[in-house]
């Protein structure tokens, strides 16, 4: 039996020693790799875009402003992106577009992340997504990296998500699916008044995080800020300063707008159970006040003193469980984590050959900072996962029904059940909300792109 054990346990390292020996002859022998599944990076794992605020004017697929609800969908008979008012109705195209990943609504205009065109890197052919503007009372959509100014390589200049500050600034994150080992990388690029900002603009607050040694997440992060954006990465920026580059060369990027007190969270889910394991994660902003932050990690909660330059654990999660995003109320913190099945290579395994959804089990605490109290609220097991949550209310969906709970207590009370035609968790889908209103999509093989199945108002 002991034997047994010990081989199973040798399989990652064995595994990972073929690969390498594998690359090594690809090198030598002038053969290139090529991955084409990485390109694919739509039917990989379910997503749903938990918000701090359902009336945000920012969104994945949907988004919220001035009353109207704008969401991708056909419903009319053209893909694109459509508006409705609060209530379901006024249903209007806005825009035509075959698919997008990222909306955001402001005065000057719609502003969507937006199918381009069908373009190739070294794994073959992929999906490539450019950044658009629609301005207010205009009908055709203009390209803005075509108006941007900048010299580095962006990769496939592919854009996964981006945010528009009040003030003109744009961060954008893109995808590039290139080099060796053939994997997506999340280089990030911050844009003023047209042109990319290199990182010597930036302001350097902490370079690097001292971690006490004792800590589980051992990552020596540096946070620095440009114009009220406060970014957070694992990688040291000296170096990047040095070089004068405008583009970061890291797969992890947080940030946080200081004007608007909101935290964007990082890169969504689809790598989320990379850094399960170890004792080196990402961070990402959970609250950010007078004197303090506090990060937020797979394996916990962090407290950092501005001024002592202290970092204190306040909340830690141990493996299989893993915590993928947390929402400030105000007074207490929501915390959802996901559990795993123990090692990465059964995670791996269960991802890429079964292909499984990679969470068995998701929980929502609730946490007080003050007190360091962490209570349990609701968990969901596997194919079930979290739509939504705000202070008040939590949202869960899995096989065809959602279900809406009352958290305003120490426990969950279930109020009510809505039943759905199509399955809710699969690896092809993905959840958006905005105003009281859930948008179920799903990755379309046939067509190449995400597809509005249902929207369902859950408000009461």
């Amino acid at each position: 039996m002991q034997f047994t054990r010990n081989m199973f346990h040798r399989k990652p390292f064995l595994l990972a020693k073929c690969i390498a020996v594998l690359l090594t002859l690809l090198f030598l022998t002038g053969c290139t790799l090529r991955l084409p599944s990485m390109n694919k990076l739509d039917g990989r794992t379910f997503y749903a875009n938990l918000k701090e605020d359902a009336k945000s004017s920012y969104g994945k697929k949907a988004a919220y402003y001035d009353g109207r609800i704008y969401y991708l969908s056909s419903e009319l008979g053209q893909q694109g992106i459509y508006s409705m008012n609060a209530a379901g109705e006024d249903i209007r195209l806005e825009i035509p577009v075959e698919d997008i990943r990222a909306i955001s609504i402001t005065p000057g205009g719609l502003y969507y992340a937006g199918f381009d065109s069908i373009e190739k890197n070294d794994n073959g052919p992929y999906r490539r997504f450019r950044l658009f503007q629609l301005e207010t009372g205009s009908t055709t959509p203009v390209d803005l990296l075509k108006t941007f100014s900048y010299t580095d390589n962006l990769g496939d200049e592919n854009v996964w998500d981006f945010y528009l500050t009040k003030t003109g600034i744009f961060a954008i994150w893109f995808v590039n699916v290139t080099g060796y080992p053939p994997v997506p990388h999340y280089p990030f690029t911050c844009f003023s008044q047209g042109a990319a900002v290199p990182f010597s603009e930036h302001t350097v607050l902490f370079n690097p995080l001292e971690v006490p040694p004792a800590f589980k997440n051992q990552n020596h992060a540096s946070l620095s800020s440009y114009d009220g954006l406060y970014f957070l990465s694992p990688a040291f920026i000296d170096t990047l300063r040095d070089q004068g580059q405008e583009q970061s060369i890291v797969y992890h990027f947080a940030y946080y707008d200081d004007l608007e007190g909101q935290i964007i969270p990082s890169i969504d889910r689809l790598d989320s159970n990379s850094g399960s394991y170890g004792d080196i994660f990402p961070r990402d902003f959970c609250r950010i006040e007078a004197g303090h932050i506090i990060f937020s990690s797979n394996k916990g909660l962090e407290s950092y003193n501005l001024a002592t330059k202290e970092l204190t654990e306040i909340a830690t999660f141990s493996v299989p469980n893993s915590i993928f995003q947390t929402i400030d109320l105000g007074d207490d913190i929501l915390i959802f984590s996901q559990r795993f099945r123990g090692s990465k290579f059964l995670d791996d395994f269960a991802d890429h050959v079964l292909r499984q959804n990679r969470a068995l089990q998701e929980t929502l605490f609730r946490f007080d900072p003050e007190t360091g109290d962490v209570s349990r609220l609701l968990f969901v097991g596997h194919n079930h996962a979290f739509l939504y949550a705000d202070a008040d209310t939590a949202v869960t969906g899995g096989g065809k029904t959602i279900s809406i709970y009352d958290t305003s207590n120490d426990k969950a009370e279930l109020l009510r059940t809505i039943k759905v035609s199509h399955n809710i968790v699969d690896r092809a889908n993905k959840v958006d909300t905005a105003g009281d209103w859930l948008f179920l999509y799903r990755f379309n093989e046939q067509t190449q792109r995400d597809e509005l199945i249902e929207k369902v108002y859950f408000g009461s």
